[in-house]
């Protein structure tokens, strides 16, 4: 049992020396206790510490990631310089002649691409096709003799494009 006499002594000695913190006005419990005002502002004050170290809230959930614009398709071609060599796989679009084929892709730009080959190909719309070959920049004068182009004006939307000279084309059945 605590002896109340020292406790007293021990009481008015602090009051004497000017601590704040044991209030003068508690009676009847210990000597030098804490008033509850304080106390419970002391205990708020910690577990507002504790939240804000250790967090209040859910585990972050993973964002979605952010919708796609729509306003242009991945461009495969766009990335791949003249002279690259590039493997496509496509449906075909449209025939222009036996050796220049139109293929229909969302890689590629504007959705099409030209695809000139050294042979004839046996292809009708909208059979598969996967392509090997070399991308070149468009030219009818400069490419017409060497793949026997026809009409210049069926060749004249891809005047400047990027077009691809096939090495070997696969037709997917």
């Amino acid at each position: 049992m605590r002896n109340r006499p020292l406790a007293r002594w021990t009481t008015r000695r602090v009051r004497a020396a000017g601590d704040l913190a044991v209030h003068p006005v508690v009676r009847g419990g210990r000597g030098g206790a804490v008033p509850h005002g304080v106390r419970h502002a002391a205990v708020a004050t910690a577990l507002a510490a504790v939240l804000a170290v250790t967090g209040c809230a859910r585990e972050p959930v993973a964002e979605p990631p952010p919708p796609s614009t729509g306003t242009s398709p991945p461009d495969t071609l766009a990335r791949v310089e003249v002279g690259a060599a590039l493997t496509v796989t496509a449906a075909v679009d449209r025939i222009i002649d036996e050796r220049a084929i139109v293929v229909r892709d969302i890689d590629l730009t504007e959705g099409t691409l030209l695809v000139l080959t050294r042979q004839a190909v046996e292809a009708a719309p909208p059979q598969l096709l996967s392509v090997e070959g070399t991308v070149v920049r468009f030219s009818y004068r400069s490419l017409a003799a060497r793949h026997d182009l026809t009409d210049p004006a069926a060749y004249r939307p891809f005047e400047g494009q990027k077009a691809l000279v096939a090495s070997q084309v696969t037709v997917w059945r």
